[in-house]
């Protein structure tokens, strides 16, 4: 597995994207903050809390790596290399997995330093000790944001590898991880509404799972969109990650190569 890894961090090292990422997260970031500089002060709490929108735009980011880091050893053939050092293929994927998650949590610390920094010309009058949400102050509220966020990618990376297995095509598993990642919640909240009887079983879906970080935010969110509680969308996320990595592994293992 270290071996893979090496691998993994030496390939990555020499593709743009590695380098791209963290510069076009920090111009997005950059962008609102500027854009936020008149806003309320319950807004700003609200950006600075969530990273300027950081959060988000780095989950387009992971899918978009994460995607193009399986779809790519079968575009290019290089599969049947990596193949040849292991015993069993799905630690082939295991291996891309945690590299994956290993980036987004860099990419996640690039976010919370960015927002500290950002706060000096847009978070103007507001101290990082100021209370915010659960009675908590705007640092504590901005590093928890980071940990959920940093959760729920487990389980987006996961479901994004499973539907990169079955792709021939990177751009064609971008577009469904992001249709999925994003469209999801839409799709969550339409089932429990149009579905009330079978709410207690449609409120553990996987896209409801999305909502984790998002609740953390918003507390309304338990009782009109998610029906479930930040520990229970926790258990759930790690539930399905299982699920969609087992899933995934064996559709990778099977691939004709």
């Amino acid at each position: 597995m270290r071996k893979l890894l090496q691998q993994e961090i030496f390939k990555f090292r020499h593709q743009r994207l590695a380098w791209l990422a963290p510069v076009i997260l920090i111009f997005l970031m950059g962008a609102l903050a500027m854009t936020a500089q008149n806003a309320t002060a319950g807004d700003r709490k609200f950006y600075i809390s969530s990273a300027y929108g950081g959060f988000q735009w780095l989950t387009i980011l992971i899918i978009v790596i994460g995607a193009s880091c399986v779809t790519m050893e079968f575009e290019y053939g290089t599969i049947k290399q990596l193949a040849i050092q292991v015993n069993h293929r799905w630690m082939i994927f295991v291996g891309k997995y945690v590299f994956v998650l290993g980036y987004s949590g860099l990419l996640h610390i690039v976010a919370v330093l960015m927002t500290i920094l950002l706060k000096i010309s847009a978070g103007r009058g507001l101290q990082w000790r100021t209370v915010y949400l659960y009675q908590q102050s705007l640092l504590a509220n901005l590093v928890i944001n980071a940990l959920l966020d940093m959760y729920g990618s487990v389980m987006i990376v996961a479901l994004v590898f499973l539907l990169a297995s079955c792709s021939h095509n990177s751009a064609v598993a971008i577009a469904t991880g992001v249709g999925a990642c994003f469209m999801g919640e839409g799709v969550s909240s339409l089932l429990l509404q149009s579905f009330k009887s079978a709410l207690p079983l449609l409120k553990w879906n996987p896209f409801n799972m999305f909502f984790l970080q998002e609740e953390y935010g918003n507390p309304s969110y338990q009782q009109s969109v998610t029906h479930l509680s930040i520990q229970q969308l926790s258990v759930g996320s790690l539930v399905w990650t299982l699920v969609f990595l087992g899933v995934g592994a064996v559709i990778f293992s099977r691939r004709r190569i």
